[in-house]
């Protein structure tokens, strides 16, 4: 296991928790934003996982599906 894989986990995991306030608020980001953010977050997702790095992965994943719950909760 590669110490990188580690901390971009602990990072994404932490960008996911972040975004609890605004699926929890009433104001959302507007659903280009998201969108746009889903796309290139399931880039690095990819590109996480043509190097093998499973955790940073997994972790992308909670940022995208933090990120699709705001995307379906705008209005």
């Amino acid at each position: 296991m590669l110490w990188q894989d580690v901390v971009i986990m602990i990072a994404c995991f932490g960008f996911a928790f972040a975004l609890y306030p605004s699926i929890r608020g009433k104001q959302k980001p507007a659903k280009s934003s998201c969108l746009w953010t889903i796309i290139l977050l399931s880039a690095i997702a990819v590109s996480f996982a043509t190097l093998k790095l499973w955790l940073s992965v997994g972790a992308e994943m909670t940022s995208i599906v933090a990120w699709g719950i705001l995307y379906f909760q705008k209005r």
